[in-house]
């Protein structure tokens, strides 16, 4: 069914099963018919880090939306669909990974002033000054 004639895609949650978690979605048509998409994902994926749990809602909504637009009249979405080991990696190849994400702090650390470095290295390092009253800094005079 192109995703056109859907009015809603709606998370309902998850479900840990013995060695798989259920991702559960509710489809609501424009014509306000609804069916119910569970996708399964077995814990191998998270235990092996292939993919962390915060991530796995996402992936599945995405692979919903993915189906729904390749959906024909002729052959519907199952009711129960396995996410694989290509999906994630298609996942992985459309979304950042921690890796990319430190990058993007490392960026972001080498525009600091001089003065801000030096207070980050002095946090790091544990010397964490004492907070100054508004007397002593002369605030307020």
């Amino acid at each position: 069914m192109p995703k056109e004639l859907v009015l809603k895609l709606r998370y309902l949650g998850s479900i840990p099963q013995v060695g798989y978690i259920e991702y559960g979605f509710r489809i609501t048509e424009k014509d306000r018919n609804f069916r119910q998409i569970v996708l399964t994902i077995e814990d191998a994926f998270f235990q092996r880090k292939d993919l962390k749990f915060q991530e796995a809602p996402d992936l599945c909504y995405q692979k919903v939306l993915a189906d729904l637009n390749d959906e024909r009249p002729d052959s519907g979405i199952p009711a129960c669909i396995p996410v694989t080991a290509l999906d994630i990696a298609h996942y992985r190849d459309l979304h950042p990974t921690a890796r990319s994400r430190k990058t993007l702090k490392e960026i972001r650390s080498s525009h600091r002033t001089d003065s801000e470095s030096h207070r980050v290295n002095e946090l790091r390092a544990g010397n964490i000054p004492e907070p100054q009253s508004p007397e002593s800094s002369g605030a307020g005079n």
